[in-house]
C-alpha cells in the first residue's frame, strides 16, 4: 500500500522545462554556440553544472568562459522564474486529491531550495509537503540516488510503500537506483527518453490518483 509520494519538481509539478531550455539555448547562442536539436536531451533533467560540462567538452569551452555561461544562464532563470512558472494541468487537484486519501507527499528536486520556496509560496501549496529536498541537501546528484535514498530514510517508509514521480530517464534512473517504484510522467521533451526501468508511464498527473 503506498503511504508516501516524492515529487521531482520542474518538469512534474512545474511547467518550466520549455522555459529552462530556451534560457540555456539563448545563453550558449550569445556566447556564439549552436545548440542543436540532437542537443537538448543534455539540457532536460540536468543539473547546469553536468550540461556545461557536456558542451564545454563539444565546444572546448575554456573554464573562464563555462562560468561565465553559468552565471549568465543563472542571472536569466532568476530574472524570468516568477513571470514564467505556472503548475502543469492538473498538478493542484491532483495533490489536493492525494492530500485527501493520506498520502504524505514530498518533494526531491535537483533546483535550489529558493526556487522550491517561490514554488510552495507562488502557488499557495504551503502544508502539502512534509518534506523537501533540494540541491543543497545531497553531495551527488541524480542520476545518483542520494536525494531519493536520502527522502526514503527521512520518510521512514519501507520501499514498498513509497513512489517517486518523475519525467525524466536520469531521474528514473535515481529512484529505480534507490530501489523505489517510480512512475513516469513523460512531457513533449522527454518522451523519447529511455522508460524501460520506470515501474509505470502515465500520460498526466492526474493518472497518478488511480495507482494504489
Amino acid at each position: 500500500m503506498i503511504k508516501a509520494i516524492i515529487f521531482d519538481l520542474d518538469g512534474v509539478l512545474l511547467d518550466s522545462v520549455e522555459r529552462d531550455m530556451a534560457i540555456t539555448i539563448r545563453v550558449f547562442n550569445e556566447f556564439g554556440y549552436s545548440i542543436t536539436r540532437s542537443d537538448e536531451e543534455h539540457i532536460i533533467g540536468w543539473h547546469p553544472e553536468d550540461r556545461i560540462s557536456f558542451f564545454a567538452k563539444k565546444f572546448n569551452i575554456p573554464e573562464q568562459e563555462q562560468r561565465l555561461i553559468v552565471e549568465h544562464e543563472k542571472r536569466l532563470y532568476r530574472e524570468l522564474w516568477d513571470s514564467t512558472s505556472k503548475l502543469l494541468p492538473g498538478v493542484k487537484q491532483t495533490l489536493d486529491i492525494l492530500k485527501d486519501k493520506g498520502h504524505i507527499l514530498a518533494i526531491a528536486t535537483t533546483s535550489t531550495r529558493d526556487s522550491v520556496s517561490k514554488f510552495i509560496r507562488k502557488f499557495r501549496l504551503h502544508g502539502y509537503f512534509t518534506l523537501i529536498l533540494a540541491r543543497e541537501d545531497v553531495c551527488s546528484r541524480k542520476p545518483d540516488p542520494d536525494i531519493y535514498i536520502k527522502a526514503r530514510d527521512k520518510l521512514g517508509y519501507s520501499t514498498e510503500e513509497i513512489i517517486v514521480v518523475e519525467d525524466t530517464e536520469i531521474g528514473v534512473s535515481a529512484a529505480k537506483s534507490a530501489g523505489l517504484t517510480c512512475v513516469a510522467v513523460p512531457n513533449k521533451y522527454t518522451k523519447s527518453q529511455d522508460f524501460s526501468l520506470a515501474d509505470y508511464v502515465i500520460n498526466s498527473i492526474a493518472e497518478l490518483t488511480r495507482i494504489e
